[in-house]
């Protein structure tokens, strides 16, 4: 009776050991991936296969792309492709033939898609007429916005028809990400000497993603010093430097405050302080622009000096000064 039940066991353990040599190899149990994860169009791609069921090193592997043979190897686990124009989805697939005789299939679908991705300093100050792009200081604001280029089979999708999730810093931007929720503003802080900016675009059905990415490094404020005319108004053509001439009729300079926030420079929160030779000036009205008349038979020169400091933070303060002669 013994040797009977012993023997029933050594079948039992048989059979179980070739269950286990002959199960079955499914697609879930292999992993495809693609870097980047979102391409963009005409991107070269890099696929990897891999898998903790069967030895994918001494599998027969084949890729195809579109259904078209492109590489084929023993132990090929890993390919490189070019994508296609934006809005042409490319199909990847992957055969396996594995070493215990299966053959298993993996395929996903890619359709390349891009995302421009714009900024402005939010709530910054540049004088009138200034032509070139506005710059956010240390504690400033930005504003980013994603252009996606997305197209489905009904055309290019419209950026208030998809989903954005944004990250600033690998922070995940929970309240600022949503449905039709394409930009997204923030307020530096004085720790940061850059910001990274991403954001992952995705259609309604979630078949169709982008992603776009930007580094953001906020500027040092500067002041620079213009000559008001009675007649012509300010001159923002050429900005004043040490030795300009004040006659004995006075002139009037401007600062102008480049770069601080926030752009309403009569704001409380920008505090701008005048000296003379050093000796502190009462503040003039407005309060960036200061008239200055020699004594009568007075002649030399004199500094003129302007510190602008944004009360509410730490390191948004600038100084500039200016020789004249009279």
């Amino acid at each position: 009776m013994r040797k009977k039940y012993l023997i029933l066991v050594l079948m039992l353990a048989v059979a179980l050991l070739g269950s286990f040599a002959f199960a079955q190899i499914r697609s879930t149990d292999i992993v495809l991936s693609i870097s980047p994860l979102n391409p963009n169009p005409n991107q070269d791609v890099s696929a990897t296969i891999s898998s903790h069921s069967t030895d994918l090193d001494k599998a027969n592997i084949s890729w195809l792309i579109n259904n078209q043979e492109t590489s084929k190897g023993i132990g090929k686990k890993s390919f490189s492709f070019r994508m296609g124009s934006l809005g042409t989805p490319t199909v990847l697939s992957v055969s396996i033939e594995t070493l215990e005789g299966q053959t298993v299939s993996k395929n996903i679908t890619i359709t390349p898609a891009d995302v421009d991705m714009l900024w402005e300093a939010y709530d910054t100050y540049a004088p009138p007429f200034y032509k070139g792009r506005i710059l956010a200081p240390s504690q400033g604001q930005y504003k980013v916005v994603a252009m996606p280029n997305i197209i489905n089979q009904n055309g290019k999708v419209d950026v208030t028809n998809l989903s954005y999730d944004w990250k600033k810093d690998d922070d995940n931007q929970i309240d600022s990400s949503g449905w039709g929720k394409n930009y997204f503003i923030f307020q530096n802080s004085y720790l940061d000497k850059n910001n990274v900016v991403e954001v992952a675009v995705s259609d309604i059905s979630g078949g169709t993603n982008a992603s776009g990415k930007i580094n953001l490094q906020p500027i040092d404020p500067k002041i620079l010093f213009y000559e008001n005319d009675p007649t012509l108004g300010t001159k923002w053509e050429t900005s004043l430097s040490d030795g300009f001439s004040i006659d004995s009729n006075g002139k009037t300079i401007v600062a102008e405050p480049y770069f601080f926030s926030p752009k309403n420079i009569n704001s409380g929160d920008l505090d701008f302080g005048w000296s003379l030779n050093g000796n502190k000036i009462d503040a003039p009205n407005p309060k960036n622009i200061l008239s200055v008349k020699p004594e009568a038979g007075q002649s030399g020169d004199a500094t003129i000096s302007l510190d602008i400091n944004n009360i509410n933070t730490l390191f948004q303060e600038m100084a500039k000064q200016i020789t004249v002669s009279f």
